[in-house]
């Protein structure tokens, strides 16, 4: 048996390796294949044919590659699993073996010919493996740094919308309503999404209003961590020289912040209306009652947000 005969065997056999190939494989896992797996496996046989008799397959080699790039993306496309590649690899691989074995009948070939035959059938079969076994995990990697940067921008949007900021009647000044569970981490994107603001709305004064303020039952928040929050944040906008007034404080919140000793140098108010009213005052500006009801309006009708439940574990 020559390898130009058996590379002209397997050529000729191609479809059929395919089909076989296709159908053991859902008859063991009862998987079905679409049909750009069986054309890969085509393809595939080709590409073991030619490389049996090529003496140079650095082209064969490239074209092994692209191949090993489409495969697998059409295999993340199925979205099956891992193992299941490799399963499909030893059925086309046992399938080159039985044109071998048919090959062979009749013939007695010298042990040393045989052994290249294998060889060189080893050889491209492991190639063709270890090319799709890297464009596979090259893709996965792809997709993974994809995902992460979808993840950032998502994270970055839950957290632009947890903190929003909205320009005022009062001129030169923000509103900022604190609506849902409160953590140190929306306080840092608070902090930071305030002073990055005050340029751009040329901002003298903030209104902080915490009326929908949800506070943690979990203990995994801490009141003495909100009481110096809201300090830093009191003290950075004060270097800047904004005024911050806060409205909406609970009882309890109250009384956390007596009890963790720190001081606050802002104005407080127990309500939006008065808030905005005493900084109308200060900046002798006539405020539009009518507007305002509409504004408290709007403000007592924004959804306040609930922790979700806590799954039983068993």
């Amino acid at each position: 048996m020559s390898i130009r005969a058996l590379a002209e065997k397997i050529l000729f056999e191609k479809e059929t390796i395919a089909e076989k190939t296709r159908t053991i494989f859902t008859e063991k896992t009862g998987l079905h294949l679409n049909e750009q797996v069986t054309n890969d496996h085509v393809l595939l046989a080709e590409f073991v044919a030619s490389g049996l008799t090529a003496e140079d397959t650095t082209k064969l080699d490239d074209l092994m590659r692209e191949w090993a790039e489409r495969a697998s993306e059409n295999t993340l496309k199925e979205n099956k699993q891992f193992e299941h590649s490799f399963e499909r690899f030893q059925i086309f691989k046992n399938q080159i073996w039985i044109i071998i074995e048919n090959q062979l009948d009749g013939e007695s070939p010298t042990n040393k010919e045989l052994f290249r035959i294998l060889r060189k059938v080893e050889l491209m079969i492991d190639k063709a493996g270890f090319e799709y076994v890297r464009a596979m995990v090259q893709n996965f990697e792809t997709k993974v740094t994809d995902f992460e940067k979808t993840m950032k921008k998502d994270k970055q949007l839950i957290a632009d919308l947890s903190v929003p900021i909205i320009p005022s009647i009062v001129p030169n000044t923000i509103l900022v309503p604190i609506v849902g569970l409160l953590t140190n981490e929306r306080f840092e994107i608070l902090r930071q999404k305030l002073l990055n603001n005050i340029p751009e709305q040329n901002a003298e004064s903030i209104v902080c209003d915490f009326t929908g303020a949800v506070i943690p039952e979990n203990g995994e928040f801490h009141m003495g961590d909100l009481a110096h929050q809201i300090e830093q944040i009191t003290k950075a906008l004060s270097l800047m020289g904004v005024e911050i007034i806060y409205v909406g404080f609970s009882s309890r919140l109250v009384q956390e912040i007596v009890r963790s000793g720190v001081t606050i140098d802002a104005e407080t108010f127990s309500t939006f209306r008065t808030g905005l009213k005493y900084l109308a005052n200060q900046k002798k500006w006539q405020l539009d009652e009518q507007h305002l009801d509409e504004m408290e309006e709007d403000e007592a009708e924004k959804p306040v947000e609930t922790l979700p439940p806590t799954p039983t574990i068993t």
